[in-house]
C-alpha cells in the first residue's frame, strides 16, 4: 500500500511538471517586460503613501514581472 501511494505521488509530481511549468515563451520580448516593470516601480515610488503600501505595490510590481516573464 505504501509503494503505491509513492508511486501514485509521483505520478502526480510529473503529471503536474507537464502541465503546469510554463512552456517556451511565444515571441514575447524580455524587454518589454522589464520595461512595464520599471514603469510600475517608478509610479509606486512616486506616490504619496505609507511605507506599508508602497511595499505592496512595489511586491505587485514583482509580481507582475514574474508572471509576465513566466507567461506562455
Amino acid at each position: 500500500m505504501k509503494r503505491a501511494i509513492a508511486l501514485a505521488l509521483v505520478g502526480l509530481c510529473l503529471l503536474s511538471s507537464f502541465l503546469f511549468f510554463p512552456q517556451a515563451a511565444q515571441g514575447r520580448v524580455a524587454d518589454e517586460c522589464y520595461g512595464n516593470w520599471n514603469r510600475c516601480r517608478v509610479n509606486a515610488f512616486n506616490m504619496d503613501v505609507s511605507w506599508f503600501r508602497m511595499t505592496m505595490v512595489l511586491t505587485v510590481c514583482d509580481i507582475g514581472l514574474g508572471k509576465c516573464i513566466l507567461e506562455f
